[in-house]
């Protein structure tokens, strides 16, 4: 783009004109050279101009003021936000596993130095300082967690379950709190172990009765049946609905007959039953009762049937 060449303007010689129409005055203006004509303004157009100007740079003033005087003082404010929510929370199952493997040593009272170095692996500064080296304690059959308490995102208290004996004399259940934390993925001892008490189970949850369909319980118990039977003959890809895929017990490790089979009232082409089941493993029996999913499958032919498609 071509520049403006500033030589080329000049003022232009004004010659008083009459008032205009609405009394203003007219003010003298500037004319460029060349094909530029001269345009006469009224002040009052001159003075809402300028007076929106004024209402624009007033607070331009101000901002950059304030601008300023941050600089000068580095009081920058410091806008108070929520904490970032980074939805980790501690891992409860490795907490979980290396809080059993510390229960376990930390009770089995046998050699202090064996004691100490087995610990040692989950639980810098292990010692037995918490124990006089005299007497033992016998681990006896399996433990489990019976309870956790998350305390952050990197700590948290696991109760173990311990079955223990002293000698001849069985001891019974005890529980063995240990603080564990997470740091960088590895779970390890937050502080020495103690014993406590066990919780209680909690109440089964309530149950309300449901109504059956007596008639369709009819019309497919004899299809209940022979998936179970197959199920546990290790083999129920025959009985179920297409596509679908049941785990089964080890082959002919038990015999199983339905005792009884309820399907609960609804519509539609899935629904759902209980179904009680008797296992004969060997010379025990063993009852379970199991939610069952059905299907209707359509043939070829055109012939419905149902199918089992979940159990639980």
């Amino acid at each position: 783009m071509r520049g403006i060449n500033l030589l080329h303007l000049t003022k232009a010689k004004v010659t008083p004109s009459a008032p205009s129409p609405d009394g203003a005055e007219l003010t003298e203006v500037a004319e460029l050279a060349g094909p530029w004509q001269t345009i006469d303004e009224p002040k009052s157009h001159v003075r809402a101009r300028t007076a929106v100007q004024v209402v624009i740079a007033v607070p331009l003033i101000v901002l950059a003021g304030l601008g300023i005087k941050a600089a000068v003082t580095d009081d920058t404010p410091i806008i108070a936000g929520t904490a970032e929510n980074t939805g980790l929370a501690v891992d409860t199952v490795a907490a979980s596993s290396t809080a059993e493997y510390v229960a376990r040593n930390w009770i089995s009272l046998d050699d202090p130095t064996n004691r100490t170095a087995r610990l040692a692996r989950v639980w810098d500064g292990a010692s037995n300082l918490n124990w006089n080296g005299e007497g033992s304690i016998e681990l006896k059959g399996s433990t489990y967690t019976a309870a956790t308490h998350v305390i952050d995102e990197n700590s948290i208290d696991v109760t173990v379950a311990l079955y223990i004996a002293q000698g001849e004399e069985t001891a019974g259940w005890i529980g063995v709190l240990v603080p564990m934390q997470v740091e960088d993925g590895a779970a390890s001892v937050r502080a020495e172990p103690k014993i406590v008490g066990l919780p209680d189970p909690a109440a089964l949850p309530a149950s309300s009765p449901q109504n059956t369909d007596s008639d369709l319980a009819k019309d497919t118990r004899t299809d209940v049946e022979r998936f179970f039977t197959a199920w546990a003959e290790g083999d129920a890809s025959g009985v179920t609905a297409p596509g679908v895929e049941i785990p089964t017990p080890p082959g002919n490790l038990a015999s199983v007959t339905v005792t009884s089979w309820d399907v609960i009232a609804g519509s539609g082409g899935t629904r759902h039953g209980i179904a009680e089941v008797r296992l004969q493993i060997g010379e025990a029996t063993l009852t379970s009762s199991y939610d069952v999913e059905i299907t209707r499958v359509t043939s070829s032919g055109g012939a419905d049937r149902w199918q089992v498609t979940t159990i639980s």
